[in-house]
């Protein structure tokens, strides 16, 4: 049984999220998307992001980035925030040029950003990360919390910045790239696996990490919020996690002014955040069904 909303279908009929570009035909069209969506992500991290964040470290008064000397800057961490959040609309316009699909299906089957759906999880997803984050720190300090002006300052700009970060990434390798693969396939199933692989290693090799437990990390992350989409039918839930993930993860480090020795962890720890980020998306869709959010596209 399935039942029809303005928004779309929750059940199992109409069009899946992943299948939503199937319509628009022409297998060259996926290609060129995931190349413009590679394009973005290496003009932004490569090209864009040093000259800029040397230009904000100019004008904070700090020390600016030196690849010889690589560490994270403050300007160099708030231009790649920047940057990245203007992923966002690049991946809605790529959609757009490229399939013809206006930018707001790249959200949900519902064709924007379900604001309501999204508050409804938050009150879930900020209790329980706050929960694991207290237990993570409480094994892995991140440092003793100094409050002064400047990290302080920090705090601010990540509490704004690091949820639209998370959600570039989103929209870039959930929305955009799993998408244009996912549209290449007539059976659903095969369509969000495929895809979902393309994309999650697409994902994890893009953090640049050869640390095994660090890729096993991403690998875990990006295929949990590809599940999380699939449930929910759209972006919302892995926007929310990967926002609320990265920001309370990251303001502990900048309470301890340890931005410049930001590191990814390492060793079979790893293996708790990755388990939460492929339990977690069955909480998403026990949370759809409750709720009645539409998963699928009307048609």
């Amino acid at each position: 049984m399935e039942t029809t909303t303005a928004a779309g279908t929750r059940g199992g009929g109409g069009t899946p999220y992943v299948q939503g570009l199937r319509a628009a035909g022409g297998a060259w069209r996926s290609v060129a998307a995931v190349a413009a969506a590679v394009a973005a992500f290496v003009l932004t991290v490569f090209v864009a992001m040093p000259p800029l964040g040397r230009l904000l470290d100019g004008l904070a008064g700090t020390g600016p980035f030196d690849p010889a000397d690589p560490s994270v800057t403050p300007g160099l961490w708030l231009a790649g925030n920047l940057l990245l959040a203007a992923l966002i609309p690049v991946s809605g316009l790529v959609q757009w040029a490229v399939f013809g699909v206006r930018p707001g299906r790249l959200s949900s089957v519902a064709g924007g950003f379900r604001w309501g759906w999204f508050a409804r999880l938050a009150l879930v997803v900020v209790p329980v990360w706050l929960v694991f984050l207290t237990g993570w720190y409480a094994l892995n300090p991140a440092g003793t919390p100094v409050f002064t002006a400047g990290t302080l300052a920090l705090v601010a700009l990540a509490l704004v910045t690091v949820p639209l970060q998370s959600a570039g990434e989103e929209y870039l390798f959930r929305g955009l790239v799993q998408r244009s693969v996912g549209a290449r396939w007539a059976g659903t199933t095969a369509a969000f696996a495929v895809s979902t692989a393309f994309s999650a290693v697409l994902f994890a090799a893009v953090h640049g990490s050869a640390d095994p437990w660090a890729l096993g990390y991403y690998l875990a992350s990006g295929v949990g919020m590809s599940l999380m989409t699939r449930f929910s039918g759209g972006l919302e839930a892995a926007v929310l996690v990967h926002g609320v993930h990265n920001t309370l993860l990251l303001v502990p480090v900048l309470l301890a002014g340890a931005l410049g020795s930001l590191a990814v962890t390492t060793g079979p720890v790893m293996a708790v955040p990755a388990a939460l980020m492929l339990v977690f998306p069955f909480a998403v869709r026990a949370l759809a069904r409750r709720y009645g959010t539409a998963v699928a596209e009307a048609g």
